[in-house]
């Protein structure tokens, strides 16, 4: 196991520090573009161990009433839609309830990420 040891910043190398990991990000971002592009031209990549290509995600998009059909027949199958079906925050914020009712169906979980915003 190692130890890492957390180095405290002064607020003026802080600021370097996130200069720097803006311009590494763009400069990153900048490579992928690059890379797409000879993909696009040339076919997949393949750099020591690692093959740089597209890939296929899914995802699905339902009709809001065939959504309320697909949680009927799975109720149906004898299965809790809900063991199998999420809501996602913005629908949850969409419900405009407060806190003290949303509490009464579960409970709240909040996590932090560390990112920039604009000021």
């Amino acid at each position: 196991m190692s130890t890492v040891e957390k180095k405290v910043l002064t607020n003026e190398e802080a600021m370097k520090v996130a200069a720097e990991v803006e311009r590494l990000e763009a400069a990153v971002k900048q490579m992928k573009a690059d890379l797409k592009t000879y993909v696009d031209q040339n076919g997949p990549l393949q750099a020591g161990d690692k093959i740089w290509n597209y890939s296929t995600t899914v995802s699905w998009d339902f009709d809001p009433q065939r959504l309320r059909e697909l949680a009927l027949n799975i109720t149906v199958e004898g299965l809790n839609p809900w063991e199998l079906l999420t809501l996602p925050a913005a629908s949850i914020k969409k419900l405009g309830w407060d806190e003290a009712a949303l509490l009464q169906y579960g409970n709240k979980k909040e996590s932090k990420r560390f990112d920039s915003k604009k000021a």
